[in-house]
């Protein structure tokens, strides 16, 4: 971990205290929500949703097949 020094406005300051809240916690976050995400990041996400998706295209796949079926070609289908 790095230190940085950070300046607050004494309200700040009083409300950080009467609340006991972790100063370092809430400013880790606070960067945390802006950052943007790695590549590295994004590429383990699409790899954890890669099975819901597969199965999630699956099923719409079933349910464009039965529609299909239903509703006939589309219109300017020829």
């Amino acid at each position: 971990m790095e230190r940085k020094n950070v300046t607050i406005r004494e309200d700040q300051s009083k409300w950080v205290d009467e609340t006991g809240i972790n100063l370092s916690q809430l400013v880790q976050e606070a960067i945390d929500d802006r950052m943007q995400p790695t590549e590295t990041e994004l590429a383990e996400a699409y790899q954890d949703n890669a099975a819901q998706a597969a199965e999630t295209n699956t099923e719409w796949s079933a349910v464009s097949t039965e529609a299909n079926k239903q509703l006939g070609d589309h219109p300017d289908h020829e």
